[in-house]
């Protein structure tokens, strides 16, 4: 049975609504975690592999290691830092497809959120990265 709707509570179309509008926020928040996932991965890619090529740059220039080929290092570091970058141009795209069909499914417009916009900054360090290794230009 159910139970009569009183003066002072919500009715059934107003408590759907709001259920509704928390499910759609529920997936915009799991739509941010994806991207965090994918920002933590790809972090750890362009950290790692910027790292190998650093490692044997010194290496390189140090007395009695001049010799030592780093050409393989540049590359695995490199192949590592463009697979990063990669992953994150992917992962800010399939964020805002998202928010867009999000966005014309519910009627309104959410925020971009935290973790694209850390995303996109994270690319474009990576991106500088990337450009320091193969043109040796950059702040790093």
């Amino acid at each position: 049975m159910t139970e009569p709707v009183s003066d002072h509570s919500p009715t059934s179309t107003e408590l759907a609504q709001d259920r509704t509008g928390l499910a759609f926020e529920r997936s915009r928040l799991a739509s941010d975690r994806t991207t965090m996932a994918y920002m933590r991965t790809s972090v750890s890619l362009i950290g790692f592999g910027f790292t190998i090529y650093k490692f044997f740059q010194y290496l390189t220039e140090t007395p009695g290691f001049e010799k030592l080929p780093a050409i393989g290092a540049r590359n695995l570091g490199l192949a590592l830092l463009c697979l990063g970058a990669l992953m994150l141009i992917m992962a800010v795209i399939q964020q805002v497809v998202f928010l867009r069909r999000l966005a014309e499914i519910s009627g309104r417009r959410f925020p971009y959120s935290i973790a694209l916009i850390s995303s996109i900054i994270m690319l474009a360090i990576g991106m500088l990265a990337i450009t320091n290794i193969i043109f040796h230009v950059g702040p790093f």
